[in-house]
């Protein structure tokens, strides 16, 4: 089902996009802090999962708005981001029923497919703007430095997240323009793929809040 309904939100996209107007597409880039952190929804009769707090992290990436109707554009791209994984296990069969951490650093290759809505101008020259839609993700490398238990042995090769923001956009010149937004990305897809099978199942899915500042032109 989730398949098929981002098969018809993908076909949908290029074929308004391929109405577009191309010779009004923007390119640019975009950095920003990232909030990252983690979901355990986690029922087993034994192991208690929870998450283990938040980390700072980064994304940078480049993108293209085209515009396929007044105010609306279709704003793909590919980002670089880093997320964290921090979990707290606890299970009365094991280390004396206390508590122990784990923390997992990964990059991300993001491949954002938005709709992004603008507003009329608030202020002279500024606008605001909403964008939604979703962002598959591709995860190239996950580090750790923790030597115990390993918890979780390997984690899933790609992500699919719902992603909802806006922010506001300031013309600067002819064909410049700078932008600042609050972006929230939720995990929809488990990211544990094996785990350490004396625990009970494990299930780890991510968060990130993302403060995007850039500039297109």
């Amino acid at each position: 089902m989730k398949k098929h309904l981002f098969s018809a939100v993908i076909a949908l996209l290029l074929i308004n996009t391929a109405n577009a107007q191309i010779d009004d597409y923007r390119i640019g880039i975009t950095v920003g802090p990232t909030f990252s952190y983690n979901r355990s929804p986690n029922e087993g009769s034994n192991t208690s999962v929870e998450k283990d707090g938040s980390a700072v992290k980064f994304l940078l990436g480049a993108f293209v708005d085209i515009p396929f109707k007044d105010n609306y554009y279709f704003h793909g791209g590919i980002n670089y981001a880093t997320k964290v994984t921090k979990i707290t296990v606890t299970d009365p069969r094991f280390l004396g029923g206390q508590p122990d951490s784990e923390r997992y650093d990964h990059e991300y290759l993001q491949v954002p497919l938005l709709v992004k809505l603008y507003t009329n101008e608030v202020l002279l020259d500024t606008r605001l703007f909403f964008n939604f839609g979703l962002i598959p993700e591709i995860r190239l490398n996950t580090s750790t430095e923790d030597a115990g238990v390993m918890y979780i042995s390997k984690f899933q090769s790609i992500d699919l997240a719902g992603n909802f923001g806006g922010g506001l956009e300031r013309a600067i010149g002819v064909n410049t323009n700078v932008f600042a937004a609050l972006n929230f990305n939720i995990g929809f897809l488990n990211q544990v793929n094996e785990q350490n099978p004396i625990y009970d199942d494990i299930k780890v899915k991510n968060n990130m809040f993302a403060l995007e500042i850039g500039i297109k032109f």
